[in-house]
């Protein structure tokens, strides 16, 4: 539905998977917009390019990139800037992915943050030592998109909660 909504010219999905989000981003992409996609996991990602491949030969061209490997060392070195971003990967580094982009952002690019209430565990007091790191990250994630003058943000409960970003750009008040 973003993808019909904002009509991206250029689409950055941190957390592939074997590509379930994928698809519907690919599904939805404008002709002439490109898609990158990371995952850590190079196994996973080689699933996702082939679901991709067989869903949609007719967009397997060369505006369709996948990068395995550790995306805060992979979105440095992306040469290019991007109007939709989909973060659903490890959630302890949320914060870390949201602060990397701020130079890669397009002006009112939307940010969709998956998984943002991590199975209600963000809204319990006991959490277990399991689950720490990344309950911290998904608060200081939800931190940054709140505080910062950088983005307009809401949050929908829609399946385990979605962080919906609208980047506004570099601004100091």
């Amino acid at each position: 539905m973003a993808c019909l909504l904002v009509k991206p010219k250029s689409i950055l999905e941190i957390g592939c998977g074997s590509g379930y989000s994928t698809y519907f981003l690919i599904r939805n992409l404008p002709d002439g917009s490109s898609y990158n996609g990371i995952d850590l996991n190079k196994d996973r990602l080689a699933i996702a390019q082939e679901f991709i491949k067989s869903s949609f030969p007719e967009k397997s061209s060369g505006k369709i990139q996948y990068y395995a490997g550790n995306a805060l060392k992979i979105i440095p070195d992306l040469n290019q800037k991007f109007d939709m971003v989909f973060i659903d990967a490890a959630k302890y580094e949320y914060p870390q992915y949201i602060k990397s982009l701020l130079e890669k952002l397009e002006i009112n690019a939307l940010v969709i943050a998956d998984n943002i209430f991590y199975d209600g565990k963000i809204f319990k007091k006991n959490t277990s030592k399991h689950d720490t790191n990344s309950i911290k990250g998904i608060k200081e994630y939800i931190d940054f998109i709140t505080s910062s003058s950088y983005f307009q943000s809401h949050f929908l409960d829609i399946g385990d909660g979605i962080a919906v970003s609208f980047y506004l750009g570099l601004l100091e008040y």
